[in-house]
């Protein structure tokens, strides 16, 4: 109907009608969304709710807005789909009217069991609860006019530009470490770096950019996951740790060396075959190693009586 607005929007497992005029998006508990987020500014942004259009606009914030990955610089037209992310949160913008028409252009979406947030088919894990997603898994939903690839989506599991969507949400993810909400940057962080590492013990290239960017992102990941670790108390991500470094055969470095002694410590880690399997390629090596890199290999082995007496 002409003048009625169709749009909702699209945030954890619920859907917000959204009337004509402006929907604000802040910390205020004036807006009409707060959003209980420390990275998220007072006033963060508004939607400007037209009858055949929805429109994005940022007011000034910190940290910035971003659609589909990418940071915007202006007020940003909205299509059916799109995904923007404020602070560490996000939301989808769903046409209502595009959902009704049953017409399916080139993306699916998925439902996720856990906490109903939207992800896209390819996904294979929440980007809201980082759950791993069923294909199978809940209702799936048509899209028509958000066309979602690799090249286009730089924040979701399914995106092969891994270092791109890593450069996107690191200010945020550090952010959140430093005020210690780990879990916060646990859920923003798992999708890329389980993504990572897929890629990398399917032998494919870590980044699709030039050599450097790939030795950057490596670098930021370990990193990533090293922090993770210790404050989440997870061993999951001293296992991924060790995976990745066996699955593209890098030596490590010696302060993710000496990260993993008081990890493997504190955490009474005591599952050495990631380890065991990360040595047997590091040590086929050793014979073309220097002085300093053998006593990397030597701090490795020592490790490895750490982990087995725990």
């Amino acid at each position: 109907m002409p003048g009625v607005a169709h749009y909702r929007l699209r945030y954890q497992s619920t859907n917000l009608e959204m009337s004509l005029g402006e929907f604000a998006i802040g910390r205020s508990s004036s807006c009409s969304l707060a959003l209980a987020d420390g990275l998220v500014s007072r006033k963060h942004a508004v939607l400007h709710v037209g009858p055949d259009a929805v429109v994005v606009e940022d007011l000034g914030s910190r940290n910035g807005v971003a659609v589909n990955g990418v940071r915007i610089n202006g007020p940003r037209r909205l299509t059916h789909m799109d995904r923007i992310y404020i602070g560490s949160q996000e939301l989808v913008l769903i046409d209502a009217d595009k959902l009704r028409d049953g017409t399916k252009e080139t993306a699916e979406y998925v439902v996720c069991e856990s906490c109903g947030a939207i992800n896209g088919a390819a996904k294979r894990r929440c980007g809201e609860c980082g759950k791993r997603l069923s294909s199978t898994a809940g209702e799936t939903i048509a899209s028509t006019n958000s066309r979602v690839d690799s090249s286009s989506h730089a924040w979701g599991a399914e995106d092969t530009r891994t270092a791109r969507a890593l450069d996107v949400i690191a200010g945020i993810a550090s952010k959140a470490i430093a005020m210690g909400r780990f879990e916060e940057a646990q859920r923003i962080l798992m999708p890329h770096l389980d993504t990572l590492l897929e890629r990398a013990l399917a032998h494919q290239p870590l980044s699709d950019s030039e050599k450097d960017d790939a030795e950057t992102l490596f670098h930021g990941a370990t990193t990533y996951a090293l922090q993770l670790a210790q404050g989440m108390r997870d061993t999951r991500w001293i296992d991924w740790v060790f995976r990745m470094h066996t699955a593209t055969e890098r030596l490590m470095e010696a302060d993710t060396i000496e990260a993993l002694h008081n990890l493997v410590r504190t955490n009474k880690y005591s599952k050495p075959h990631y380890l065991r399997a990360y040595l047997h390629v590091i040590q086929k090596r050793a014979a073309h190693y220097g002085a300093s890199q053998r006593f990397l290999v030597r701090r490795l082995e020592g490790l490895e009586q750490v982990v087995s007496a725990h």
